[in-house]
């Protein structure tokens, strides 16, 4: 039995990382095929050679079962895959990730069968019946064809106990790679200095835009969602992975949100400095912090946070997006973090076609009152299938199904906000002065001044090449940090210095 996951755009995905591992950890030869690295803002679809590559090794693998993990953004790409594995292999073809989960039937017809929801059981179910020769049916969360009809399989419910996942056998797994035009034949992540780690599964959070809430719904009855691993599961991972990133500078916590008990903080931050030792961050959300945890923390070795803002206007925060939360909270945090010496990046949501100049003006305001120095990472919306923002947008007429992730491809270009992407005058004066916010050496009053001005508002060009110049100087100033710590490494270069589409930051 030989299985090969396919993961386009995602050269840093644990989840079919670990699918492998627990596949491999039964005996059966499994593997790992990324195609082509993502680059912010500059995504590209493979090239003819690129494609060549592919099925070069889809002929030397062999695989009998042949999987696609895959977003929203990359149907078609994984559609026009499927195509080309049809002609090459008889390989039994699967579809998983987030957007076959949501989407199942934009799937099922390009693929054999398709995964809903969490994968190590049902892929290692469907390998075990393959393997025996037994008819391939109920096995729990696959919908799959049979005799020209779909089979739709209940979910089973969800994994209870994640210390029972192989997360320390996830760079024993076989991992090859095509980009550039070329087989790279080692795992380009072992040349990343900054380690994406998970200590939970899910979010206690339901914004409208982000796909947990569908998620959260999907499994309603079938389990808690939000899980967390021990603090021993988590510090046996990052051992590992120390061992085998010799650049290794730092570990971000990539969970929706750092969520933890009091007893699980105090143990991780007793073990870590002994066990790890290395600077860390994560993302938090400001409804639920502690100051004392977050000292602790601090004394562990926690050195930059990551905090969702989103809107700073309470109606787009509650009517739209559906996120909790108060520009008092946010402030209070921000206020600790300035006690505790911890570094800040505020992550906020832009390009929304409800948002009102009031809404954008709270932003600035909101920013101006903050603690200076923080940074910023915005992001462009992205409305995603079946989201409750998707349903609101498309019921007032505000946006049509093609405008939605699957059939759009708009994170391709614009993910976080560069000034190249085409948006309106207004939008454009709103997301150079929010960037100015983040200068320090740009007066507070300045842009309090600039922000009145109903000339720039409709010549939004001064402002923007303003911000232009700031932003280089900004970004310049973030890479020495990096490169000072040793966080800075190619891996991260290729996925974000992309001069035309640069980030605003």
């Amino acid at each position: 039995m030989r299985v090969l996951l396919v993961i386009p755009y995602g050269f840093q995905n644990q989840g079919v990382r670990l699918l492998t591992a627990v596949l491999r950890r039964e005996g059966i030869d499994a593997s790992v095929l990324l195609l082509k690295q993502w680059m912010n803002n500059d995504v590209q679809a493979p090239t003819p050679r690129e494609l060549d590559l592919f099925d070069e090794h889809l002929n030397a693998a062999r695989p009998d079962l042949l999987g696609f993990s895959f977003g929203s953004p990359y149907l078609q790409v994984v559609r026009d895959l499927i195509g080309r594995a049809r002609v090459r292999t008889s390989a039994f073809i699967v579809s998983g990730g987030v957007h076959p989960t949501i989407a199942p039937e934009d799937c099922i017809d390009d693929a054999d069968a398709v995964c809903v929801g969490e994968g190590e059981g049902p892929l290692l179910d469907l390998a075990r019946v393959m393997t025996s020769g037994a008819p391939l049916s109920g096995i729990g969360n696959w919908w799959l064809k049979r005799d020209g009809e779909i089979e739709r399989n209940p979910l089973r419910p969800l994994v209870a106990n994640l210390d029972e996942l192989p997360y320390t056998a996830l760079f024993d797994v076989p991992v090859v790679a095509i980009d550039h035009d070329r087989l790279i034949p080692r795992d380009p992540y072992k040349d990343s200095a900054i380690y994406r780690a998970f200590a939970s599964r899910g979010c206690p959070f339901r914004c409208a835009y982000c796909y947990n809430s569908q998620y959260a719904q999907l499994y309603t009855g079938l389990g808690r969602y939000h899980r967390l691993r021990g603090v021993d599961s988590v510090l046996d991972e990052l051992e590992v992975v120390r061992s085998q990133l010799r650049g290794l500078g730092r570990i971000h916590f990539d969970d929706d949100s750092f969520v933890f008990p009091t007893a699980w903080i105090e143990e991780f931050a007793a073990k870590y400095p002994g066990r790890i030792g290395l600077p860390f961050s994560v993302l938090l959300n400001s409804e639920i912090y502690k100051e004392a945890e977050l000292r602790r923390l601090k004394e562990a070795g926690l050195r930059h946070v990551q905090v969702g803002i989103q809107s700073a206007s309470a109606e787009e925060r509650e009517q739209v997006l559906q996120r909790k939360g108060s520009n008092e909270t946010v402030l209070g945090l921000a206020q600790v973090l300035q006690r505790l010496g911890i570094e800040v990046t505020y992550d906020i949501i832009m390009d929304n076609p409800l948002s009102t100049p009031s809404d954008k003006q709270a932003m600035i305001d909101l920013l101006l009152a903050m603690p200076r120095p923080f940074n910023l990472f915005m992001y462009s919306l992205t409305v995603f299938p079946k989201s409750a923002l998707a349903e609101k947008l498309l019921s007032m007429g505000v946006i049509t199904p093609d405008d939605i992730e699957g059939r759009a491809t708009k994170s391709w270009r614009q993910f976080r906000l560069s000034f190249d992407y085409p948006r309106s005058t207004e939008d454009t004066f709103y997301a150079a002065l929010i960037s100015l916010t983040s200068k320090r050496f740009v007066p507070r009053a300045a842009i309090r001044k600039l922000a009145h001005s109903q000339w720039l508002r409709r010549r939004p060009g001064p402002v923007r090449w303003m911000a232009e110049i700031a932003n280089v100087f900004k970004l310049a100033g973030m890479a020495w940090t990096m490169l000072r710590r040793g966080e800075l490494s190619l891996f991260k270069v290729r996925e974000y210095a992309h001069w035309r589409g640069r980030l605003i930051q």
